[in-house]
């Protein structure tokens, strides 16, 4: 949903993606580091053709995604080092649950699987501060996504 999402909005706008991730991986050709610590690792995604969703992101046509790897516990530290180090006067489209738990977002979309039986715990916990909460079935996703803008004031749901 993330690159959709960039997708639609990269036209217009300079949008810059980020991925969040508890797991740390050993680094890859395709992430140059621009911050690391015993705390978390914060990485620039320069690879259009890997499978990770960071370079998805960045295929979709994002200015710039970055892929950061932290605990829950460094999550806002973590962001509030990412917002330090890199050009985000536009908007953001960030894909992680968990901070939504130190951040307030313009808009927060949480998208699930319908066939996902064992529901990620994180995910159904923050699911009542959701904007939209969409149960996604391959690539079928709720239409209310078409309804998305982003203006000078922000995300919005336009009606119709």
């Amino acid at each position: 949903m993330a690159s959709f999402i960039i997708e639609k909005f990269s036209v217009d706008f300079k949008l810059v993606g980020l991925k969040i991730s508890p797991h740390f991986h050993s680094g890859t050709e395709s992430l140059k580091a621009i911050h690391q610590n015993e705390n978390f690792n914060i990485y620039q995604e320069r690879s259009l053709t890997s499978s990770k969703d960071s370079s998805r992101m960045l295929n979709a046509g994002a200015s710039y995604v970055f892929y950061i790897e932290c605990y829950d516990e460094h999550m806002e530290e973590a962001f509030e080092k990412f917002l330090q180090v890199t050009d985000s006067s536009g908007p953001i489209v960030c894909e992680s649950p968990a901070l939504r738990k130190y951040v307030q977002p313009g808009i927060f979309i949480i998208v699930d699987s319908q066939s996902n039986q064992n529901k990620k715990q994180d995910v159904l916990n923050i699911k009542t501060k959701s904007d939209l909460f969409i149960e996604m079935d391959k690539d079928n996703y709720d239409s209310k996504v078409d309804q998305l803008i982003y203006t000078t004031e922000g995300w919005v749901f336009q009606s119709n």
